[in-house]
């Protein structure tokens, strides 16, 4: 009797785990968008040259780049603009040493 009742349990809680799983699985969502995608909606006269740009830059900034370059946030334009101005060291821009750039004072990693 009780191993019928511990393997009843056992099979509910696989099944119960594997519901989760599944319903985890399907629902995961991103709301990052592709670089793709992004490229694909600017202008026509300047996809070119921010594709080129996307290609010598290092894949972990090219989406903040083209938040950047779409030009829906400025703090995204500014972030974009001090990343490729640094060369692309995340760190360097709280040190930035550019003192008569006019984004300076809106850098954004200030210290």
């Amino acid at each position: 009797m009780v191993s019928m009742i511990e393997n009843g349990r056992t099979d509910s809680l696989v099944k119960a785990r594997q519901a989760r799983l599944d319903k985890a699985s399907n629902t995961v969502t991103t709301t990052e968008k592709q670089p793709q995608d992004r490229l694909s909606r600017l202008d026509p006269t300047r996809r070119a040259a921010v594709a080129d740009r996307l290609s010598q830059m290092p894949r972990i900034h090219r989406n903040a780049y083209l938040r950047g370059v779409g030009g829906k946030s400025p703090a995204s334009g500014i972030k974009a603009f001090c990343n490729e101005c640094i060369g692309w060291e995340r760190g360097e821009v709280a040190a930035c040493t550019a003192l008569a750039c006019p984004l300076w004072s809106y850098r954004p990693s200030k210290v």
